[in-house]
């Protein structure tokens, strides 16, 4: 507590006068576990009061359900009293919904009620992918969909209004397919289950992913604050523990990494990174630090990783086949690899055995009422526009059909939020009314209040050019309020309003005296929104004075859009970028530098029998500071649709390739290069071949 008191001792809202207030011992507790260990966006986006009245309906839980009370308190803390579950933003769901679900289940008994939930989840919500902002439980309700993340969060949101331990779970990567998954947990008579969130089956520990679990390399899942029970604590951070539960699914292996000097000398603190092939990177299922004897591990699944250890710019990496491995020796090398191109078949942990169908009846009786919950969900569908209403609609009010038939398509449950955005708007300007909703996601249009679209589109006309507005950059980068993923509110007014025209009439002139005004009111620290893992809003990093890195780079796009200055966050690199002179510039934050040089690399198709595609078959990682960080360009985009050359800043990469096979495995090649920017480097994209061998048709 002391921590985060400290961290926000400059903060613009109150934060901690509610603790003073009387309440009972219980209530008491319950304040002090949530707000020692609140992330950031936490402390910063939701008001004390608004934690209050949460914390107060999960005590209830202890009265009003008839297992309340057999809880023990280590589940409750951590499984049943957080309100956050993942990188949602909150909402006022668990008061909102408490009664009806109080309703459904009563009379029933723990299990009864996790599974009857589980049915009342599958009337609001089916699964259909969406973008990887997570929405929040009254969101994904209004949309009646959501990935398998979204679908995930309600869930465990609805179960822990009832009272019951939940908690998300989590496969960062399958090792058998590109792609992840997450499901739900939940805590009966005293030990744990699973279940697919809002795909109700006739039972617990039954659902369409349990034999895929089987192949797991890493299952894991997050909670609030130190954790004492009995599953492997994967990281214990300050405010959140990482639980490894992998041996609930799979056949696993502890497996121990020991990092030196070249003189046998152990490396304290080196970061050491599990990485997984997926996606065509490999992908740090797991990371954590050695301790003052060179030593870290893990519990994993019996397939193959790519071990990758770093600390201060110098690293090394071995594969590991984990089935055959005990203790992996990594000795750290210099701080670049020389141009080379190595290979690496990787083998997926086998399937066990099939898990035992349900009965018969039992199916069909399951399917009746998935079938039924189905049609309840569909209703609540049919009270969304359809395309003659829409069409209508356009009409009268003198509008594109296309575009208001995507408005409202996308915006589901929502729509009336977009008509009052529209109505109150149509003064204003009909281009920029419409234009704004075209650089915002489909997800924004599900989710977001016309009073925040308002303050957009309303502030932005009111303090930009007519010659400004014409720009190339302007839409996407003046007007959108679309940054990262954060969610998205008001704040535009707020930061005109706070941060003064002066400051806003200096930066467009020196961008520096906007830098020096963050550098020198607001806070950053690293690790504080670790466990949301949601940005801040910048109205949030206003008021609390204090950000994580990334949020500190979203309020500065922030703010650089409310001065009328075009910016974004590099769409590769992440990094914060302003326009200016023609060009884009790099923000300098802490160790960034200003301006980075920049090189050339060109791209060749060679011998390969199909297009490859970024993400799927190839991807590319610059190595800094011994880490890998993946581009982020178009996932799907053809290598025949890059530009040639590529600009890449100066430093060394890795290109990375892979080709699956039909059992899992993958043919996969690691070249290490370097971009200069004396001459272009050219690289030749090749997925490998499997190697066809004849097998013998009898004996």
């Amino acid at each position: 507590m002391k921590i985060q008191r400290e961290l926000t001792s400059n903060a613009m809202k109150p934060i901690w006068t509610i603790l003073d207030k009387p309440a009972t011992k219980e209530e008491d507790q319950a304040m002090k576990f949530t707000f020692a260990y609140m992330p950031l966006s936490d402390l910063a986006d939701y008001s004390p009061e608004f934690m209050q009245a949460n914390v107060r309906k999960s005590l209830l839980t202890r009265k009003d359900m008839a297992w309340g009370n057999q809880i023990p308190e280590e589940e409750f803390l951590h499984f049943v009293l957080p309100l956050r579950v993942n990188n949602e933003n909150l909402d006022s769901f668990r008061l909102v919904y408490y009664e009806e679900i109080k309703s459904r289940i009563k009379g029933l008994s723990m299990k009864e009620a996790a599974l009857e939930i589980n049915h009342w989840c599958h009337e609001k919500v089916n699964y259909r992918g969406t973008d990887s902002r997570t929405g929040a439980p009254l969101s994904t309700i209004s949309k009646t969909f959501g990935r398998c993340g979204e679908e995930s969060t309600f869930t465990v949101s609805a179960m822990r209004a009832a009272g019951i331990p939940a908690r998300q779970v989590y496969t960062p990567r399958w090792a058998h397919t590109d792609d992840n998954h997450a499901w739900v947990e939940v805590w009966i008579d005293g030990s744990w289950h699973f279940m697919g969130a809002c795909e109700p089956d006739t039972d617990l520990d039954r659902a369409w992913f349990s034999e895929p679990s089987q192949r797991t390399m890493l299952i894991h899942t997050r909670t609030y604050g130190r954790y004492f029970g009995p599953e492997e604590v994967l990281n214990a951070e300050d405010r959140f523990s990482e639980l490894n539960l992998t041996t609930r699914y799979a056949k696993t292996k502890r497996v121990t990494i020991l990092v030196s000097e070249q003189d046998g000398k152990p490396v304290e603190k080196a970061k050491v990174e599990f990485k997984l092939y997926n996606y065509a990177e490999f992908y740090p299922i797991a990371t954590t630090l050695t301790d003052k004897n060179g030593i870290t591990g893990m519990t994993t699944g019996l397939g193959d990783l790519l071990v990758w250890a770093s600390k201060d710019g110098r690293f090394e990496y071995k594969n590991m086949v984990v089935a055959d491995t005990d203790t992996l020796l990594l000795v750290l090398g210099n701080n670049r690899v020389e141009p080379r191109t190595e290979a690496y078949d990787l083998v997926p942990p086998k399937a066990l055995k099939p898990i035992a169908a349900a009965g018969e009846m039992e199916q069909k009786v399951n399917v009746r009422r998935l079938a039924q919950e189905d049609s309840i969900r569909n209703r609540t569908m049919a009270t969304f526009t359809d395309s003659a209403w829409i069409r209508s609609f356009a009409k009268e009010q003198g509008l594109p059909a296309d575009t208001i038939m995507r408005i409202f398509t996308l915006s589901y449950g929502n729509w009336k939020e977009m008509i009052s955005y529209l109505d109150q708007n149509k003064n204003v300007s009909r281009k920029m009314l419409l234009s704004l909703t075209s650089v915002i996601s489909a997800k924004d249009l599900s989710d977001t209040k016309a009073s925040v679209l308002t303050d957009h589109l309303q502030q932005t006309m009111a303090n930009t050019r007519p010659e400004d507005q014409a720009s190339e950059h302007f839409l996407n980068c003046v007007l959108s309020p679309r940054i990262d993923l954060e969610i998205l509110s008001p704040w535009r007014g707020l930061l005109a309003q706070k941060m003064g025209l002066d400051l806003a009439v200096a930066s467009r002139q020196n961008i520096n005296m906007l830098i020096n005004w963050i550098n020198t009111y607001i806070r950053i620290d690293p690790n504080a929104n670790m466990h949301s893992r949601a940005p801040l809003t910048p109205i949030g990093v206003y008021n609390l004075m204090a950000a994580d890195p990334l949020s500190r780079d979203i309020f500065f796009v922030a703010a650089c859009r409310t001065f009328g200055i075009p910016a974004r966050l590099n769409p590769e690199t992440r990094v914060p970028e302003y326009f200016k002179d023609g060009s884009w510039n790099r923000a300098a934050f802490g160790s960034v530098t200003p301006q980075p040089t920049m090189g050339q690399l060109i791209l060749k198709d060679f011998n390969n029998s199909l297009a490859p595609q970024y993400a799927l078959h190839f991807s590319i990682a610059k190595i800094q500071d011994g880490v890998c960080q993946t581009l982020e360009f178009e996932e799907g985009k053809k290598l025949t649709d890059f530009p040639v050359p590529l600009l890449l800043e100066t430093g060394n990469y890795v290109l990375v390739t892979g080709k699956r096979l039909s059992e899992g495995q993958v043919l996969s090649s690691l070249t290490f290069f370097e971009i200069s920017p004396e001459k272009p480097t050219t690289l030749s994209v090749t997925l490998r071949n499997e190697i066809s061998i004849l097998k013998p048709a009898g004996k």
